[in-house]
């Protein structure tokens, strides 16, 4: 086979197999009638980060011009003065539930910007940078779990990120200002991914990442069991302890903060949480610790029965936390969608695998159908998906039999 047949057959290898022949007929065509056509369209394949990484900026640059407020615009706000006087005093607004990394590094970038002029310009701009940085890390994740694994998963990165980019996932995230909730998501599964390599210090960086740009990323704290040995839980444990340490300890130490004086008015007739609350006259942080202990015992217990499957703890402690959360916000989804994806184009097992195309395409209605069914509908189908995903989490390996440490690193 020649390079070149060899390219179309590679650019068709997930199309349905019905459109398997007639695909690679109308490529060879192309390839002999118009090569230099064919030869831009085999390098746009191979390179979808350049297509879809700049669509997601667009639709999201859209988005952030025609939102001002909101919580982008107190995140933003609450950046900038980072770098006035004051600084350390940031946390005194005790509704600013974000972590001090996200803080500073939108604040920067929105005080760069500033220097346009144009606070529509500025925010077209951050809306732009966040929304394709978490497209592009979502592709990147997709790319570096393929060289784990030896191979190709170009269908792969054009899937998740097109989904994110067109599907509403990131839309929602910057529409909400709240790009960070599917980059913690991210974070935890690259954090995984360097765990089951045995690579403890790079996990611990990154687990103390997240937990620096929100705290509730160390719900995901299960990824370090990962690495099979107590030396190395250890190692990644303390990186990511001494992180977030460094990002909140100035600000509890030098300034006022008031973070947890913060009450979310749980309601105490409808949610699970609430009706513990209302038996136990627990109060919302001491119902929020409660959440965190099981969210993060899932994906201890994810990781402990099977080690093999690195994303397997992410996404069940990602899907307990929202099990119980009692708000279940429109972006909320965003992070466990993202990582599910993820795995079903890289980790999930052939019975799985061939339903992945479907499930990709269905994706898009958890952020469509909130707009368009009752409140009480949507709770009840999104914790009947939780619990479905929960049981292929604890049920289902994945798809490459060879023992997680045995894969080299990349």
């Amino acid at each position: 086979m020649t390079r070149s047949e060899l390219a179309a057959t590679q650019i068709v290898a997930a199309a349905p197999r019905a459109l398997d022949r007639w695909v690679t007929r109308e490529l060879r065509t192309l390839h002999e009638n118009r090569p230099g056509t064919y030869s831009r369209l085999e390098g746009t394949w191979r390179h979808p980060e350049r297509v879809v990484v700049p669509l997601a900026a667009l639709v999201c640059a859209g988005l952030a011009a025609v939102i001002p407020g909101g919580d982008a615009g107190l995140f933003r706000s609450a950046g900038e003065s980072l770098f006035g006087p004051g600084a350390f005093d940031v946390f005194t607004n005790g509704g600013l539930q974000i972590g001090p990394t996200y803080l500073l590094a939108l604040g920067g970038a929105a005080t760069m910007l500033d220097a346009i002029g144009s606070p529509t310009l500025t925010r077209t701009l951050l809306g732009a940078l966040q929304g394709g940085l978490i497209v592009w890390l979502a592709m990147w994740t997709v790319r570096r779990t393929g060289r784990l694994l030896g191979r190709d998963l170009l269908a792969g990165r054009w899937a998740v990120g097109l989904v994110l980019a067109l599907g509403g996932f990131a839309a929602e995230a910057i529409a909400n200002g709240h790009p960070e909730e599917i980059l913690l998501g991210l974070l935890l599964a690259n954090a995984a991914l360097s765990a089951s390599q045995r690579r403890a210090g790079n996990a611990g960086a990154l687990l103390g990442l997240a937990v620096s740009v929100k705290v509730w990323a160390a719900f995901g704290v299960g990824v370090l069991l990962l690495s099979r040995r107590w030396r190395s839980v250890v190692i990644g444990g303390a990186t990511a302890a001494a992180l977030a340490a460094l990002a909140y300890g100035p600000f509890l130490l030098l300034g006022t903060v008031n973070t947890f004086h913060f009450s979310w008015g749980i309601a105490r007739s409808s949610s699970l949480l609430g009706h513990l609350g209302a038996a136990w006259g627990a109060t919302d942080w001491q119902l929020r610790l409660v959440q965190g202990a099981a969210a993060a015992g899932a994906g201890l217990i994810a990781a402990r029965r099977r080690p093999e499957a690195p994303f397997g703890p992410v996404m069940a402690s990602i899907a307990v936390r929202l099990l119980l959360d009692p708000m279940r916000l429109s972006y909320y989804n965003g992070p466990l969608a993202t990582v599910a994806l993820v795995w079903l184009w890289t980790f999930a097992p052939p019975r799985l695998a061939r339903l992945r195309l479907a499930a990709t395409l269905a994706a898009p209605s958890l952020v469509l159908l909130p707009y368009l069914i009752s409140p009480p509908l949507t709770w009840w189908a999104g914790t009947g998906l939780l619990l479905a995903l929960l049981g292929v989490v604890a049920t289902v390996g994945h798809g490459d039999k060879r023992p997680a440490a045995e894969v080299r690193p990349a």
